[in-house]
C-alpha cells in the first residue's frame, strides 16, 4: 500500500512538472473569464438602470397628466441619441400614444416603428407597439396593412385556446399581454371593411369561443354574427 501511494503521489508529481504550467495558464484563463462575465452583468446593470433614468422626467410627466410636457422630453430623449434599446422602445411607444391621441397619425407610425424595432423580445413593449401601429393604418383607412398587423399580432401573442376543459382544470395557456381581444375585435372589423366576410365571421366566433368570458367583446362578437 505505501509503494501504492508512493507511486501515486510519483505521477501527481510528474503531471504537475511537466503540465503545471498549461494548469495554471487554463486557471488564469478561467477566473479571467468568469471576472469578464461579472463585470460584463455589471455594466449592463449599470447602463439598463441609466437608461430608465433617463426616462424618469417623462414618466413622471405622464403620471401627471402633462402629456405635452412627456412628448417634449420623450422626443427630446430620442433625438439626442443617448437613450436606446428598450429604454428607446418605450420612450418612442409613450410619444407615439400621445402623438396618436392628437389625431397625429404618421408622427405616432413613425414613433410605434421605432419602438417595434427595438424592443427586441420584450413582449408588453412590442405588443403595444405593435397594436397602435395597427390602429394607425385603420385610421388613416390602410385595412391591408392593418389586417397584416392584426393577423401577426394575434398569432404571435395569443395563447388561449378557449378549451373549456383545460380552463376548468387551469391548464389553458394564458396571454402575457391585455389586448388580445381587442386585437381580434379590430381584426373582425378590418376583414368586413375589405369585403372578406368569412373571414370576419370565422373571426368573430373564435373571439367568442376564446374569449366568451369578456363581457363586451363576447356582446359585440354575437351582434356582429347575428347581423351577417
Amino acid at each position: 500500500m505505501a509503494n501504492e501511494s508512493n507511486s501515486n503521489n510519483s505521477e501527481i508529481k510528474e503531471f504537475f512538472v511537466q503540465h503545471g504550467t498549461k494548469v495554471l495558464v487554463v486557471l488564469v484563463i478561467i477566473l479571467v473569464v468568469v471576472a469578464g462575465v461579472v463585470q460584463f452583468k455589471d455594466a449592463r446593470k449599470a447602463a439598463a438602470a441609466e437608461q430608465a433614468e433617463m426616462l424618469g422626467k417623462g414618466m413622471t410627466f405622464l403620471y401627471t397628466n402633462e402629456n405635452d410636457s412627456a412628448l417634449v422630453e420623450f422626443e427630446a430623449q430620442i433625438s439626442a441619441g443617448k437613450i436606446e434599446g428598450l429604454a428607446l422602445a418605450k420612450a418612442a411607444l409613450f410619444a407615439g400614444n400621445i402623438k396618436f391621441g392628437k389625431g397625429d397619425f404618421d408622427g405616432a407610425a413613425v414613433l410605434y416603428q421605432k419602438s417595434l424595432d427595438n424592443a427586441g423580445s420584450v413582449v408588453l413593449v412590442r405588443s403595444a407597439a405593435m397594436h397602435g401601429l395597427a390602429a394607425v393604418k385603420i385610421e388613416k383607412g390602410d385595412y391591408s396593412a392593418a389586417a397584416g398587423l392584426l393577423e401577426k399580432y394575434v398569432s404571435e401573442f395569443a395563447k388561449r385556446t378557449g378549451d373549456k376543459e383545460d380552463r376548468f382544470q387551469k391548464e389553458e395557456p394564458i396571454d402575457e399581454v391585455p389586448m388580445v381581444a381587442d386585437a381580434m375585435w379590430k381584426l373582425v372589423l378590418v376583414y368586413q371593411q375589405l369585403g372578406a366576410n368569412d373571414k370576419a365571421k370565422n373571426m368573430a366566433e373564435r373571439l367568442l369561443q376564446v374569449y366568451g368570458d369578456n363581457q363586451g367583446y363576447a356582446d359585440r362578437a354575437k351582434k356582429f354574427i347575428a347581423a351577417l
